[in-house]
């Protein structure tokens, strides 16, 4: 059903749904502030529809279109999307152009209509402007995560109307605003502020969390900007802090991700490489507690299985070992609430920090940090030529570190082994191994079910990765491909497998539903997760042809030779979902960061 709501100014007519989709549209009337800007939603006769119903079937999904954006590969051209019901248009974050592409017919072959140039959002706020990280559309307003030209300086965030794509007003953010969401319902918009280190580790920011209550209106008299810093004494004692010597605690914490409480309440805010997550207490402005997510199993009693190796037998050599973990340090996060209780879902991505930088071989000796050219040193050469220097790394090979573990150590042999751990990434935040300590990879290769305190509910264990060997489409011999080239099979085994990076959630006729992209294999993943203690694989798809170059001339590797993508591989990378109702049928897009692509999928049950 659709309600109408007359104002002064305009008619704006809302969805009102009666299947609601958590992470899309809210299902309230237009707030006042926003009222006041008179912004028009058209009336969109196909949305009076009657609802499909999906009945109690698996999901399924179906490819109904893309649209490319034409870019140079790999360029981060579609990734982040947001659909907004009011305009009935989908927001594409096109990195490569520093621009938002507006493309129309999202439940059909979507095609770009026009784009929002953030060139003027730089001038309102006087700062030169870098990539937009993120898009948030609903209900007529458009945020815009934009970092500064230099990372390690604030960003801004840009807020549009969507009926004319004017800009509304500029906010300040912290270093690097990886995330926006906008909620009109709570009147909030929300950034997790990462604070990346610039290459060479000499500027390091502070990681933060950005609060834009616009309750009050858009101007900057009237809305309230929060900077929320990270308090170390709110930080649990077990929480990952791995940076250089001498970093401070609100230094290490990198936000990349948050969510948004179904009552506005409460925010939690996903700190990858710290293996953590914060809680923001909203009223407060405030971040009450940052906890540790712990570490998975990859032993035989857990049951958890993995193919640890790019030089073993061939993809799907699965395996348990004694003592191996990983930390699951998930990327996108996302909330919903399940018979009056709120769970936090994570996709496990995993990801290490490395910082490489430009330099002389002098000038990367004396700073203490890593060469990793040839060696000059004796020569001329040492003071003048420029080769990679590294200045953090906290990743290793299994073995790189053997020779560091105790001899009695249940993986001794294993880590030695090119067929199990010898290839494996590992984490380097010990400096030796005694025989009963744990030996801690990159990411769990699953998506997660967390309590609103960070506690474990659900984890999907090995389920993800064998579902997709066993993807008859997909085929055994391209497992744990990476997402830049075909011919590819087992090339991401020794890292993150296939690389849950994306997820989304949303409510259909009583089930909930988990949608999980995975950034290197491809595809998205369903689980009906109306019972959060034990989700169950609906089905996978994934619109990757295997068969194909993933651009018009590739080198002997497969991989790309000349930037042009080829638009009959499919998608490559999904970064972003959205999940969205329309004519009474259901839907998601999806972001494809090394494609360039945007796609839409319909939704519907066997």
């Amino acid at each position: 059903m659709f309600s109408t709501k007359k104002t002064a100014l305009s008619v704006a007519v809302l969805a009102t749904l009666s299947i609601t989709g958590c992470g899309s549209d809210s299902d309230e009337t237009i707030t006042k502030a926003i009222e006041q800007l008179g912004i028009v939603c058209p009336d969109i006769a196909v949305s009076l529809l009657p609802t499909e119903e999906i009945g109690s079937g698996t999901l399924i999904l179906e490819h109904e279109g893309t649209y490319v954006s034409g870019n140079e590969f790999d360029s981060a051209s579609a990734e982040i999307v947001s659909f907004d019901a009011c305009s009935d248009r989908l927001y594409v974050v096109n990195a490569e152009d520093q621009t938002v592409d507006v493309l129309t017919n999202a439940v059909g072959q979507p095609e770009k209509e026009s784009t929002i140039d953030l060139s003027l959002a730089a001038q309102s706020a006087g700062i030169d402007i870098g990539d937009a990280n993120s898009v948030s559309a609903e209900n007529g307003l458009i945020a815009v995560a934009i970092e500064a030209a230099n990372k390690q300086d604030s960003g801004i965030i840009a807020l549009y109307r969507s009926d004319t794509l004017e800009l509304i007003n500029t906010y300040a953010a912290g270093a690097l605003p990886d995330m926006v969401t906008i909620s009109t319902e709570h009147q909030l918009i929300l950034t997790a502020n990462e604070g990346e280190p610039s290459d060479d580790y000499a500027n390091d920011p502070e990681g933060s969390v950005t609060m834009v209550d616009f309750s009050a209106g858009f101007s900057d008299e009237q809305a309230v900007v929060s900077q929320l810093i990270f308090d170390a004494s709110v930080v649990a004692d077990d929480v990952r802090l791995a940076g250089p010597a001498g970093t401070l605690v609100a230094e290490d914490l990198e936000p990349e991700y948050l969510a948004l409480s179904a009552d506005g309440k409460t925010a939690w805010v996903a700190l990858q490489e710290n293996n953590a997550l914060a809680i923001v207490d909203i009223a407060a402005a405030q971040i009450t507690s940052v906890v540790s997510l712990g570490s998975k199993a990859w032993d035989s009693a857990s049951g958890n299985t993995l193919d640890a190796s790019n030089k073993d037998a061939g993809p799907g050599v699965f395996a348990s070992y004694e003592q191996l973990v990983g930390l699951y340090m998930p990327d996108t996060i996302v909330s919903v609430e399940i018979d009056g209780e709120t769970y936090i879902l994570s996709a496990n991505e995993g990801d290490g920090r490395e910082y490489i930088y430009e330099t002389t071989q002098q000038t990367c000796d004396a700073a203490g940090h890593i060469w990793d050219g040839d060696d000059y040193r004796g020569s001329a050469d040492y003071t003048t030529v420029e080769e990679d220097c590294i200045s953090f790394i906290d990743e290793a090979r299994g073995g790189d570190i053997v020779d560091s573990v105790d001899a009695n150590h249940p993986l001794k042999a294993a880590l030695d082994d090119n067929d199990q751990l010898k290839r494996l990434k590992v984490i380097t935040d010990a400096q030796s191994y005694g025989a009963d300590d744990e030996i801690v990879s990159f990411g769990a290769r699953s998506f997660s079910i967390w309590n609103t305190s960070g506690e474990l509910v659900f984890d999907s264990g090995d389920m993800i990765a064998k579902a997709v060997f066993a993807d008859s489409a997909t085929g055994t011999a391209n497992f744990n491909s990476t997402n830049d080239a075909n011919g590819s099979g087992d090339n991401r085994s020794d890292d993150k497998g296939v690389e849950p990076e994306a997820i989304e959630v949303a409510e259909i006729e009583g089930r909930f539903f988990a949608f999980v992209g995975l950034e290197r294999q491809g595809g998205i993943m369903v689980f009906d997760i109306t019972d959060p203690t034990a989700p169950v694989l609906q089905s996978y798809l994934n619109t990757r042809n295997f068969n194909e170059n993933v651009c018009t001339v590739v080198n002997e590797d497969m991989e790309c030779d000349n930037d042009t993508y080829n638009p009959l591989v499919g998608d490559l990378g999904p970064e972003s979902i959205d999940y969205f109702e329309r004519a009474g049928r259901h839907y998601i897009a999806v972001g494809n960061e090394v494609s360039g692509t945007t796609s839409i999928f319909s939704l519907s049950a066997e």
